[in-house]
């Protein structure tokens, strides 16, 4: 196996999920009781895609994505947005530590592997990654607003390859998104990715796919 000396990590939805719990009890407080926190959390991962299409037009991206997220889980558009737009106003939205979030940034650390957060945030990814207990593991953090571009620019991955002093050819990037990710990752250079697919919602895709974080140490070189 080629030897990777660095791997780039997004971060929201890969190491710091959104609360099922929270999205739950805001479908519920719009008119759409029942519908459980892992149900709503497997659509969000597809509907955050929708945030890159055109359509339907004269909408945000947060409204795009509430759309979708709406009709996938079967309560409609309206429905979806409303819900949406009142889960990002919460706080804590963004609760949920991976379980294996520490153990393997541990592990990767600990074969001497560099290690960057590259995520689309609002400028505080930093004391984000702190809150949860995660900062000492990053060698660079990459915030989209502090770096003024965001993914899937390759702007925003070459500015965490420069500040690690590595080639893209030498890089592994591993994220939850097929768009701002993979294909991101691939316009940076960097043909080695692995999509984290933890709600198991896509299939037979021609990249490497895990479903829980432990799995991505089979795709590094051993210590």
């Amino acid at each position: 196996m080629k030897l990777r000396k660095a791997v780039l990590f997004d971060i929201g939805m890969t190491f710091i999920h959104p609360s099922g719990q929270v999205m739950s009890e805001e479908l519920a407080a719009v008119g759409a009781p029942g519908i459980g926190a892992k149900t709503a959390e497997a659509a969000l991962a597809t509907a955050a895609e929708a945030h890159h299409l055109d359509f339907p037009q004269g909408l945000t991206r947060p409204e795009k994505v509430g759309a979708m997220w709406g009709q996938l889980l079967g309560v409609g558009s309206e429905t979806g947005r409303r819900a949406w737009r009142r889960c990002t106003d919460r706080t804590d939205l963004y609760r949920d530590l991976d379980p294996d979030a520490v153990a393997v940034l541990r592990e990767i650390c600990g074969r001497g592997l560099a290690v960057a957060a590259v995520s689309n945030s609002d400028g505080t990814l930093t004391e984000e990654l702190a809150r949860f207990g995660l900062l000492d593991f990053f060698n660079v953090v990459v915030d989209s607003t502090l770096t003024g571009v965001e993914k899937p620019d390759p702007g925003i991955f070459a500015s965490a390859l420069g500040q690690l002093g590595c080639a893209p050819a030498d890089a592994l990037f591993v994220g939850d998104g097929l768009i701002n990710d993979i294909f991101g990752a691939f316009r940076a250079g960097i043909t080695s990715t692995v999509l984290y697919d933890r709600h198991q919602v896509y299939r037979e895709l021609p990249v490497p796919v895990i479903t829980a974080l432990p799995q991505l140490l089979d795709h590094l070189p051993a210590t």
